[in-house]
């Protein structure tokens, strides 16, 4: 009878296969547009391209392709957790069993009775420690964990039907680098220094679509960020089938 690890494999495979068709939409956005690609000679053109892309619509279906995708990888972790939940668990408490997140150690009564509820069902140790060590409160910055990535993102989906995608535009460039370009544009916009125009030339600065928020980074390319947080689940996966 096939584990739920197989059914994991082909959600991550599936989750490839609509990164790649994302990246292929965002791509035909960009080469259909005024500005395919962003002037590397007149200056003022720089500045013109880019408040042009700025100022266009994100079309909605890149939000839906989003979602589907961080569904799937929300999806993974429950079905680690129902893999090793008996039979008994599965049974009785079927809509209790998922994976945990927590940004903070549960250590009141209901925190720890909302989180054993969810892997009640577990009894080995090796599985409940890992559980354990992979929660966002266990990281240098919960807020920069993967898994409560993915959570909020899920969550969002749930609620307000759409993942939020940000309609501005980013540059992929190192990130201090962005970070400068986004202190002028939220400062003092078109009117970026010299200097620092010819180190985005010497980047080639392409254009991307961005999440408005992803941990603690305010601006993600979306194919990027979804490529991360796929290798992410994929090594936790096998870590979890390891003890399988």
């Amino acid at each position: 009878m096939p584990s739920a690890f197989d059914g994991i494999d082909r959600k991550l495979e599936r989750v490839d296969e609509n990164i790649r068709n994302l990246d292929n939409e965002i791509s035909l956005f960009f080469q259909e547009s005024k500005y395919p690609v962003l002037p590397d000679v007149n200056d003022k053109l720089i500045f013109e391209a880019i408040q042009y892309h700025r100022d266009r619509g994100v079309p909605l279906r890149f939000s839906v392709l989003v979602g589907e995708i961080i569904h799937h990888l929300r999806s993974c972790l429950d079905h680690i957790v129902w893999e090793f939940s008996s039979e008994d668990y599965r049974r009785e408490h079927f809509s209790r069993i998922e994976f945990p997140v927590c940004t903070n150690e549960p250590v009141d009564k209901n925190a720890i009775t909302r989180y054993e509820g969810e892997i009640k069902g577990i009894a080995d140790g090796a599985v409940r420690d890992l559980i354990r060590d992979l929660q966002p409160y266990k990281a240098p910055d919960p807020v920069e964990s993967p898994i409560l990535i993915i959570h909020k993102m899920d969550v969002f989906d749930k609620h307000r039907e759409l993942i939020l995608v940000a309609g501005n535009v980013t540059l992929s460039v190192p990130s201090e680098l962005a970070d400068r370009v986004a202190a002028y544009d939220n400062e003092d916009p078109g009117n970026m220094p010299i200097d620092l125009v010819m180190e985005l030339r010497a980047h080639k600065a392409s254009l991307q679509i961005s999440f408005r928020n992803f941990g603690r980074r305010k601006i993600e390319p979306v194919v990027t960020g979804l490529a991360q947080l796929s290798n992410y689940i994929r090594r936790v996966a096998a870590n979890f089938e390891a003890l399988a």
